[in-house]
């Protein structure tokens, strides 16, 4: 076999060592935390001048009053506004009409806005 040595100095080519062993690396002594927790940095980091971001942004009142709302992982996503043109009884009354009649594809077309943001008809028995 070949006996010299790897560039990077170390074994043989022939040596024993474990292909599957890993050397230095990551073990369990580096344990992972959550994206939203915030950690403190050690004195001598934070002497040197690093800073922790904020994981929470404010937008300034000019910006949010032009209509820009905070997305990402952290904000809770509130249930969509959404104004359509028929009440459920009109939408309810226009599913029954022929379907060469424009006012059911209106109607057809709210249950599909509907169904887009899982929103239910509310059906009133008279």
């Amino acid at each position: 076999m070949n006996d010299l040595p790897t560039p990077s100095g170390g074994p043989p080519a022939g040596g024993s060592i474990n292909k599957e062993q890993e050397v230095g690396g990551i073990g369990a002594e580096a344990p992972f935390r959550a994206s939203g927790q915030e950690t403190e940095l050690p004195p001598e980091v934070a002497s040197s001048g690093v800073k922790i971001q904020p994981t929470s942004i404010p937008i300034p009142p000019p910006v949010s009053a032009m209509g820009v709302k905070p997305v990402g992982q952290n904000v809770s996503p509130a249930a969509p506004a959404v104004a359509l043109p028929l009440s459920d009884d009109q939408i309810a009354q226009g599913l029954k009409q022929s379907i060469w009649s424009s006012w059911h594809w209106l109607a057809q077309w709210c249950v599909r806005k509907l169904k887009q943001i899982h929103g239910k008809l509310t059906r009133v028995r008279q």
